[in-house]
């Protein structure tokens, strides 16, 4: 059962980020390319983010705890496992620079434009994790 909690808690992961990405990219517009009717809806960014990148750390805790449990061993995912682990920086640099820009607001063009390119990179490496994820589930799971 502890191995299809991964899969799915990743998912809605996934999915779910792709709506902070969106809210992100309405902020890139507004800042970036002087799209002066974007709104940047920053609490509802702020929340979901933080939702979004804790629920992929403990998913990533949970997956090894899940092929610990099934199979003995970590780390025998191939490309899956190894995206995870360059995903954990990504994941805490993501959380680290929206904690703080969200408690100390200031008018900022760097920091953000790096947040922002830090978790849309993020969010592609996770759809990645999506593809192999699967293919583990038909390999290793369902078999």
């Amino acid at each position: 059962m502890l191995m299809w909690i991964h899969p799915i808690l990743q998912t809605l992961a996934v999915c779910l980020a792709l709506y902070v990405l969106y809210l992100g990219w309405v902020r890139f517009r507004a800042a970036h390319l002087g799209e002066e009717n974007a709104v940047f809806a920053w609490k509802r960014h702020v929340l979901l983010g933080k939702i979004v990148l804790t629920t992929l750390s403990l998913g990533f805790i949970i997956g090894l705890g899940a092929a610990w449990l099934d199979w003995k061993r970590v780390f025998i995912t191939g490309h899956h496992y190894k995206v995870a682990l360059l995903m954990l920086p990504l994941i805490a640099f993501g959380l680290g620079t929206g904690l703080f820009m969200d408690s100390v607001k200031a008018k900022r063009t760097a920091l953000p434009l790096a947040h922002g390119c830090a978790n849309a990179l993020l969010v592609l490496l996770a759809l990645y994790q999506l593809y192999t994820g699967i293919n583990i589930l038909r390999h290793m799971v369902l078999s």
